[in-house]
């Protein structure tokens, strides 16, 4: 799957969020739907009937995770597009990354999570949403970049501690 960069736009005034219930980003308010998306482990690129890159959303749980120190610092406003071989059909996504799930990598301090690779040199960075930034090696894409209004809180769940403390009041024989 190849991506390109189209003319200079001007962000929508959208936000980015994280609903932590769900694992899941989201942008609101939202002014319509592409229809189709591509998929980044289970995160979704939404495009329109013309493979324009709009928003993301969707499942990312933000558990397992490196950190990083690296943030994009610079990027251009610009329209992403993807080229299928085919025009997008409604109710389809096209996954990016079929043989294994990209790593997510967590500054915390900067508020950035990054699912790819989060190194950004010699690459070229383009928002192609509020707080979305694609990270391109040519036409491959090689990152997204998601900066939420706010990151959830980071560590072990009360769920996963209390499991992890009843697995020890266990013994078996």
């Amino acid at each position: 799957m190849k991506f390109f960069i189209k003319n200079y736009q001007e962000i929508k005034n959208r936000v980015l969020i994280y609903r932590n219930k769900d694992y899941s980003f989201d942008v609101v308010p939202i002014d319509g739907a592409g229809g189709s998306s591509i998929l980044i482990n289970d995160l979704q690129l939404e495009i329109d009937y013309e493979g324009n890159v709009m928003y993301v959303w969707g499942y990312c749980p933000l558990i397992e995770y490196e950190e990083t120190e690296l943030f994009p610092q610079k990027d251009r406003q610009y329209e992403l597009v993807v080229l299928l071989d085919n025009p997008p059909k409604l109710g389809v996504s096209y996954r990016l990354n079929e043989d294994n799930n990209w790593p997510i990598h967590i500054n915390k301090k900067k508020g950035w999570v990054c699912l790819g690779d989060p190194n950004m040199e010699g690459k070229q960075l383009i928002q192609f949403a509020p707080s979305c930034i694609a990270s391109m090696l040519g036409q491959e894409l090689t990152a997204v970049w998601l900066q939420p209004e706010q990151l959830p809180p980071l560590g072990e769940s009360e769920t996963e501690k209390n499991v992890k403390k009843s697995k020890k009041k266990w013994i078996f024989w």
